[in-house]
């Protein structure tokens, strides 16, 4: 239950930070305040480049080193929860 309790309070931190943000001073990680539409077409463009990068992973790994990634840069990042910029 604490691992719940804690994933949830990280989840919450996120959604916070991405809904509250000050665009006029180039704070925040998305382009629209406090526009819950634009935060899930954000997390749904995170799904997608995610899985995009695995698949790129798994089966052209030689696309990632022409990127400049390494292995445990792609493994970092397509670990990471959807909501996690």
């Amino acid at each position: 239950m604490s691992n719940i309790l804690s994933g949830m309070s990280g989840f919450s931190r996120n959604v916070g930070l991405d809904l509250n943000q000050n665009p006029s001073r180039g704070e925040g990680r998305i382009d629209s305040w406090r526009n819950p539409i634009r935060l899930l077409m954000v997390w749904d463009e995170r799904l997608r480049f995610r899985a995009q990068l695995a698949q790129m992973a798994e089966h052209a790994p030689e696309v990632l080193d022409d990127i400049g990634l390494s292995q445990a840069q792609v493994d970092a990042e397509i670990s990471k929860p959807f909501w996690r910029g």
